[in-house]
């Protein structure tokens, strides 16, 4: 039994010394971890620098596509379709900001409907700009310059109604053109409600005197500037000085009421200079140069309203002659036309219609759009050239044609200065 026990215990002992030794080789086994106890491993820290260039870049990316969606946002109320579209070509600004102004632009473009009807113009003389200067009689009837003028005053108050009735300034120039088979009218492609409307401004010559601008120059920021005496005995200097300046301001405020920025067009003469210049004295000359292509790039265009604005002797008037239109239309070519450029618009001085023969002198001299006078709208398409009425806007027309400039164009008695003028002689 002893001997038993002593067997029985050396047994164990060889158990127990063989186990410690499979455990410190289990110790140096790498056995997987039980599940939900691998250690985390940490994620690489970022490079400052590289995470700074990305941001500079998203920043830099943000705003040219802000200043793509601008931009196009500008060259759409515009009618600029095609440019509004390419603005926004650039693949890496792309996103659902650009897809829905792209979406926006192809619709708008897809609506436009082709307008038919006859084609409205209406035409100012230089704004008075100070009536206290030019009517110093308010009691008085007094024609001249109370009867064919607006004062400025009175324009602020008619853009605003023209484009509240949906017209839109559209380019006398791009009305009609001459094809192989005669003159043809173009399409007048515009959003559904929309009204072109020619607008036009005579003589700008700055002869007036005392209440009308003096000379319109580009200054040094090449900016269109008007000189205008004023009530005080001083001179302004101002951007809003005559037509052209604030119908700029007006369309700076709405884009969408000048087609394509075309806004007007100058009808200028040549006996009295032009923009407050000579044509004939050299310096003077250039000034006019000058001021013509700053008004160019500003949406302007121009027509002749011939040389001599003389409606006795046979010029513009019952008997003209073929000899005096060709005088006055030659002189105009030769005096004019190297300060602002050839034209093929003619603006007829007091309307006049010139018929055969003398009316050839002004088709051969490259005329192809004729503007006469009414108080009426019609357009009349000729083989060789095109008409159009034009519908004074100033003093007479706001007494004696009220019923048409209410119904066509605005509110007479909303814009009409029946207190700063006196009564318009009939």
């Amino acid at each position: 039994m002893k001997k038993l026990c002593v067997m029985l215990a050396a047994v164990l002992l060889l158990a127990l010394l063989s186990g410690c030794a499979f455990t410190d080789k289990l110790g140096q086994i790498d056995l997987p971890e039980p599940p939900g106890t691998e250690k985390e491993t940490a994620a690489p820290t970022p490079d400052p620098a590289e995470a700074a260039a990305e941001q500079a870049r998203q920043e830099e990316l943000n705003a040219r596509r802000a200043e793509a969606l601008a931009e196009a946002e500008r060259l759409r109320s515009g009618y600029f379709y095609d440019e509004a579209i390419a603005a926004l070509s650039d693949e890496e600004i792309y996103d659902e900001s650009v897809e829905a102004e792209l979406a926006a632009i192809r619709a708008e473009k897809d609506s436009l409907v082709d307008y038919t009807g006859d084609v409205p113009h209406i035409f100012f003389h230089s704004l008075i700009v100070y009536p206290e200067l030019v009517f110093t009689d308010r009691v008085t009837p007094m024609g001249g310059y109370n009867s064919g003028f607006s004062e400025k005053a009175e324009l602020e108050k008619i853009l605003p109604q023209l484009y509240e009735r949906g017209y839109v300034l559209y380019d006398l120039d791009a009305l009609w053109e001459m094809t192989d088979s005669g003159m043809q009218r173009n399409p007048i492609l515009l959003p559904p409600g929309k009204t072109p409307l020619i607008l036009s401004v005579d003589d700008v010559a700055y002869a007036y005197g005392d209440g009308f601008a003096q000379q319109l120059f580009v200054d040094e920021n090449g900016e269109l500037m008007y000189r205008v005496n004023n009530p005080q005995g001083g001179v302004d200097i101002v951007p809003d000085g005559d037509v052209m300046g604030v119908v700029d301001a007006f369309v700076e405020q709405h884009p969408d009421f000048a087609y394509r920025g075309h806004k007007g067009t100058i009808a200028l003469t040549g006996f009295q200079g032009a923009f407050g210049y000579d044509y004939d004295i050299p310096e003077q000359a250039e000034q006019i140069r000058t001021v013509s292509a700053a008004l160019k790039a500003d949406g302007w265009n121009f027509a002749s309203h011939s040389y001599t604005h003389n409606r006795v002797n046979n010029y513009y008037g019952p008997g003209c002659s073929v000899e005096k239109i060709s005088y006055d239309i030659n002189k105009w070519v030769d005096h004019v036309v190297p300060c602002i450029g050839e034209t093929r618009l003619f603006i007829a001085p007091f309307g006049y219609r010139v018929q055969q023969p003398a009316l050839q002198c002004i088709l051969d001299a490259g005329f192809e759009i004729y503007c006469t006078v009414d108080s009426k709208v019609y357009n009349e398409l000729n083989p060789d050239y095109a008409l159009m009425s034009r519908i004074e806007i100033g003093g007479y027309s706001m007494t004696y044609y009220r019923d048409t400039l209410n119904e066509l164009f605005f509110d007479v008695d909303s814009v009409f200065d029946a207190a700063g003028r006196p009564p318009v002689v009939g």
